[in-house]
């Protein structure tokens, strides 16, 4: 059945059905971490090996990203839920309580990720209210973890 879409954002509530990975994006930028959630992350292309996301300009950390030449891309594992929305939070410390993978030590990577994509930013333009980073990957790091999935504003596990 079709239903037709009266709310004020339709696009939204229609994307808000559709399931995602979670991703958190983090950088360093002035000798500081910064980092944000997204679930706009896409492959681009696999030779060269390119993938996109997108940062809301109203973000906090917009600055940070809008500067930094390299990022990390952690697919977040199943049972991370809580550092998704630590990351998703305005106005606190992102990384406060997070463990980080020491053996990464030019950008911040999470421990425990289903898989950290590293690489440099290669693009960046402005689409809409958010801005797109095209990132060049340099190397990815992965385990047999199973992904943290959201749909319908809640984080779901894959049977």
């Amino acid at each position: 059945m079709t239903v037709l879409e009266t709310t004020p954002n339709p696009l939204r509530r229609a994307l808000g059905h559709m399931a995602t990975s979670v991703t958190l994006v983090t950088t360093t930028h002035d000798g500081r971490n910064y980092g944000f959630t997204a679930n706009s992350f896409t492959a681009v292309s696999s030779e060269p090996p390119l993938v996109t996301v997108f940062l809301a300009e109203s973000a906090d950390c917009y600055g940070a990203f809008a500067a930094a030449e390299e990022v990390a891309v952690n697919i977040l594992a199943d049972g991370q839920g809580g550092i998704a929305r630590q990351f998703a939070t305005k106005g606190i410390d992102k990384f406060a309580g997070v463990e980080l993978d020491a053996d990464q030590p030019r950008v911040p990577a999470v421990s425990g990720a289903m898989a950290t994509i590293f690489g440099r930013v290669e693009l960046r333009q402005t689409a809409g209210d958010h801005l797109m980073l095209l990132i060049a990957v340099d190397h990815v790091v992965h385990s047999n973890r199973e992904p943290l999935v959201y749909h319908n504003r809640e984080f779901r596990k894959l049977v």
